[in-house]
């Protein structure tokens, strides 16, 4: 899965791993200014949820089981983390490679 992870950011840039998303999505409201997050819902299905309540951004590390993938989560006022079924559509944040 490693290649799709990659393929969907420009050449240079991927998706966070698990680490980078924790780095991030610790709770601490402090880093939401710089980050600029906005709130989106998700996609299932062809129908949007939740687009008042919530914004979500793959990361590209799997989750506790598969098909599970871990996420960053905006809540309005918190940056979250923890996984989800990867069929669903979430936003994307490509990060520079080091």
């Amino acid at each position: 899965m490693a290649e799709a992870t990659e393929s969907i950011c420009p050449k240079g840039w991927t998706l966070p791993n698990l680490t980078q998303i924790q780095s991030i999505g610790n709770g601490v409201p402090t880093y939401v200014p710089s980050f600029s997050p906005v709130l989106g819902g998700y996609y299932v299905t062809a129908a949007l949820y939740d687009e008042n309540g919530n914004g979500f951004w793959w990361g590209s590390t799997a989750g506790r089981e598969a098909p599970l993938r871990y996420y960053l989560r905006y809540n309005g006022r918190n940056l979250l983390n923890s996984d989800v079924n990867r069929y669903r559509g979430n936003y994307v944040r490509c990060v520079q490679k080091s």
